[in-house]
């Protein structure tokens, strides 16, 4: 039997409530023995193949588990086997489109690696990370891969991030890889683009190659890691263009749809300089777009549009959107895989970033008829 089907397989034997209207009692190891006439220890070998027992012995307890509906208590069989088959998932928000794919990566790599997933959100928040690695942790997972919103120079947050290195259940450590960028520390490892050249190559192909002169920014937040390098990558390609930093406008939004449409709309109404919108996401793009309709004004005519990730709905808006593919799937099986090797390793060697490669996609809000692209179309 798979520790995964165990871990998941339901506890009540006869359909969850007894005909008194109460739960039917928890069936034990000690029923499970009982019901297949043999010892306890032979109901654990065979329930977590330490040793070999009779192909007749096994398929008795596996018949009495089946019986009882029997789950085997993943804590308490930690105790004695470290590696639960388990993997956490922390993310930042799960609104947030772009997840939805690398979930996908995650969960197709995971099962045929055997490991059952846990996933939870933090809402951009260190406290609710931090609550939820001690939470993963003391639940004995094998690893843990997140999206972190650990960056700072504040005593919390430097704490958080060394702690991620020095996470055990018992004497075995629990292996972390973040998704996106890097942490400052040895130990945890990650799988990340190149969030500055993308941005830069996205407002060069807008300066270069289509002759804007007005390209204003729409950011994540300014205090992210992701948000500060794709600030930096806009400001340096528009430099190279010969723009000084005074006619650099950038409006710093969150990572919603909503954020995008309602800045659009302020710098329209403010008739900031503008005949482009580079903006930090797909979603952000998305709100931009449809400020633009609302208002009146042309995309590409009057204003392009980018954005980055190159989520399912850039193909299928209108104008379908130009935006930086990033391979989410690949991110997702990536830090799966880097994560699997992390665990059966022991975590020894030198840590690994793995660095994935990027393209941009040239669609209709940024030049009239340009194909719509379904290269990447991920549903």
């Amino acid at each position: 039997m798979e520790r995964n089907q165990e871990i998941f397989r339901t506890v009540l034997p006869g359909g969850g409530r007894t005909g008194t209207g109460r739960m039917s009692p928890i069936a034990t190891i000690k029923d499970v023995a009982r019901q297949a006439g043999v010892s306890i220890s032979t109901v654990s070998r065979v329930l977590n193949n330490t040793q070999s027992v009779s192909p007749e012995l096994a398929e008795k307890v596996t018949a009495a588990v089946e019986r009882l509906g029997y789950c085997a208590n993943a804590a308490a069989r930690g105790l004695r086997v470290t590696q639960t088959n388990r993997i956490a998932i922390i993310l930042t928000s799960l609104s947030r489109v772009f997840f939805t794919t690398v979930l996908e990566g995650i969960h197709q790599e995971a099962s045929q690696l055997g490991y059952s997933l846990l996933i939870t959100e933090t809402h951009d928040n260190i406290q609710e990370e931090i609550r939820a690695v001690d939470f993963f942790a003391s639940q004995w997972v094998d690893g843990i891969i997140l999206a972190s919103s650990a960056y700072g120079t504040d005593k919390t947050t430097r704490d958080h991030i060394a702690r991620l290195g020095s996470l055990f259940k018992k004497d075995t450590r629990i292996p972390v890889v973040t998704l996106e960028f890097p942490l400052n520390n040895a130990q945890v490892g990650a799988v990340v683009i190149d969030h500055e050249q993308a941005a830069y190559e996205a407002v060069r192909y807008l300066l270069q190659d289509l002759g804007r002169r007005h390209v204003i920014h729409i950011s994540h937040p300014a205090w992210h890691y992701i948000g500060q390098k794709r600030i930096l990558g806009y400001r340096h390609a528009m430099e190279n263009a010969g723009f000084s930093l005074d006619e650099c406008t950038v409006l710093e939004g969150d990572y919603s749809t909503y954020s995008g449409h309602a800045l659009t709309r302020q710098a329209l109404k403010r008739r900031i300089p503008c005949d482009a919108i580079f903006c930090a996401n797909d979603q952000i793009a998305v709100g931009a777009l449809k400020a633009c309709e609302e208002s009146g004004v042309s995309v590409p005519e009057q204003i392009a549009i980018v954005g980055i990730d190159d989520i399912f709905a850039a193909s299928i808006v209108s104008p379908p959107l130009t935006s930086v593919h990033v391979p989410k799937q690949e991110m997702g099986a990536a830090a799966m895989k880097l994560l699997h090797s992390m665990v059966e390793n022991g975590c020894a060697g030198r840590r690994k970033i793995i660095k994935l490669d990027y393209e941009l996609i040239e669609r209709a809000t940024t030049r009239k008829g340009a194909e719509n692209s379904l290269k990447f179309l991920e549903w």
